[in-house]
């Protein structure tokens, strides 16, 4: 498990500073909105792309080979991104850049439903997005920071963002000594005699719609806005990529602080009941987002989004793993993966053209309607599917 989590967290400084530094550099470059929401598209259609036949071979042979090429392959990817010119070649290498992070992700819910005893596994789940996190703080903060530092050294902006992006790869590769070291358990016999046939789909798509749909919505909404609210920092209130590190970082350590609570707020009202609270009081935050020019109150509802909607991820994740069998938890874990990825796949392009064209506050807004209706499918759907117990809430499989 620590093998795991070290790897996941070398692996997510470099996802860090390329989530961050990515569409600030596509800009500096000279690429519009829409280019960059076509790029954004790329990786989440590579993780859509695979999200089935990752799940496949997860279900078949052991972690360490496939943490090992996809850390190999991803890390190359963002290396040729760093170096090549605004071109839709930089979009065959976005794609198959986040082909190669789909295993690490689609990996981590069946490791830790086979390394782990049910009590365990909501702390485990959020700790795991913790750690994340704590890569994104650390990652942006230092990636920002030395794309300043650099762009006194280098000719240009675009170079400063080139070589800070090399820099954390390198950082990045240093994943495949823990990943190396792990010996874990293998996949159950269940797990390997699971069925991934038309007929269990069939048999069980009400339930892998329910868990599927909500979750549809949020992405749709979250592609819209959330893939470029360093460019909101930067077009809206004129910032630097130190400072837009620096928001980033402090995003970070809020969720990190949302992260740790959802759990013992889980455990207090039950995992629907959180999810589906946070979600709605997110809500006011974003149409503060949506309308301020004032930038310490968007700093401020930037903050208080991030926690309120991030402390229901990982919850989410671990409800639906109870929700179905060891059988079917590859399968679902993709399901959840592809219905995410293919939401962003889509609004990401939408929303690069709509700022393009009308600014930031009317993707802001039609994602503010998307939260809303996935918060109440959600509660309509699995407001029945817990019980309360004397230890908390028990799921009931369906």
């Amino acid at each position: 498990m620590r093998l795991f989590l070290c790897g996941s967290f070398l692996i997510g400084l470099t996802a860090a500073a390329g989530g961050l530094l990515m569409n600030l550099y596509l800009k500096e470059y000279g690429a519009e909105e829409s280019f960059i929401g076509r790029f954004l598209s790329s990786g989440a259609f590579g993780t859509a792309i695979v999200a089935i036949p990752a799940a496949f071979l997860l279900r078949k042979i052991k972690l360490k080979m496939i943490l090992l090429s996809s850390t190999i392959v991803y890390i190359a990817s963002v290396i040729f991104m760093s170096r090549l010119p605004v071109t839709n070649l930089l979009l065959l290498v976005g794609f198959v850049s986040g082909m190669a992070m789909t295993f690490n992700r689609i990996a981590a819910a069946p490791f830790f439903m086979r390394n782990s005893t049910p009590k365990e596994r909501t702390y485990i789940f959020s700790f795991n997005f913790g750690v994340a996190l704590i890569a994104g703080m650390i990652g942006s903060l230092t990636s920002g920071w030395l794309v300043s530092q650099l762009s006194r050294l280098t000719p240009n902006m675009v170079s400063a963002y080139q070589w800070t992006l090399i820099l954390s790869s390198v950082l990045g590769l240093s994943a495949l000594i823990p990943f190396s070291m792990i010996k874990a358990a293998g996949p159950g016999d269940e797990e390997k005699e699971s069925d991934f046939s038309l007929s269990l789909l069939k048999k069980r798509a009400r339930l892998y719609f329910k868990l599927l749909i909500p979750q549809f919505f949020v992405g749709i909404g979250a592609g819209l806005i959330i893939p470029f609210l360093n460019l909101y920092f930067r077009d809206r209130f004129n910032q630097p990529p130190e400072k837009i590190g620096f928001f980033f970082f402090a995003v970070n350590t809020t969720m990190l602080i949302g992260i740790l609570a959802g759990p013992v707020l889980a455990r207090k009202f039950g995992m629907v009941k959180t999810i589906v609270s946070t979600e709605i009081i997110s809500i006011p935050f974003m149409i503060i987002l949506a309308f301020t020019y004032s930038l310490p109150m968007a700093f401020a509802a930037f903050l208080i989004r991030g926690a309120l909607m991030n402390m229901a991820q990982p919850i989410g994740s671990n409800f639906s793993m109870e929700m179905v069998s060891k059988s079917e938890h590859a399968l679902v874990n993709a399901l959840m993966t592809l219905g995410w990825t293919s939401s962003w796949m889509i609004s990401a392009v939408i929303g690069g053209s709509l700022i393009e064209k009308h600014g930031y506050t009317l993707p802001l807004m039609i994602a503010v309607g998307l939260y809303v209706i996935s918060a109440i499918l959600y509660y309509i759907f699995f407001r029945k599917s817990e019980t309360r117990t004397t230890t908390g809430f028990m799921v009931e499989i369906t």
